[in-house]
């Protein structure tokens, strides 16, 4: 289990979750609350024609033994560039570990 004051409310995170767990591998949302039983997060919604990000949607708990891995970003570190692009580029990484794409080509 991660140590709950590595992590705090108001922080950026890409959860990478253990197979099987939900439908997508990899996570990306601000920290809403951390407890001893997990971690709850509000999801973010991407606007792929804007090419930027558009906002916060649903939230999301996570138990700790469902957490493979997060990228975190602190009140330190830019969170635009955080959300729009590290975040972004790790959860493709984590996608195509387990050979998903986030946006796969239409064939015509």
């Amino acid at each position: 289990m991660a140590k709950i004051q590595a992590i705090q409310p108001g922080y950026c995170a890409a959860v990478h979750l253990v197979p099987e767990t939900a439908p997508d591998n990899c996570y990306i949302g601000m920290v809403e609350i951390v407890d001893e039983y997990g971690i709850l997060i509000n999801l973010v919604h991407w606007d792929d024609k804007l090419d930027m990000l558009g906002g916060y949607t649903e939230s999301l708990f996570i138990p700790w033994t469902n957490i493979n891995s997060m990228l975190i970003s602190t009140e330190r570190q830019p969170t635009r560039r955080f959300m729009t692009d590290r975040a972004r580029k790790w959860q493709a990484q984590i996608e195509s570990l387990h050979g998903k794409e986030k946006n796969p080509q239409k064939k015509k």
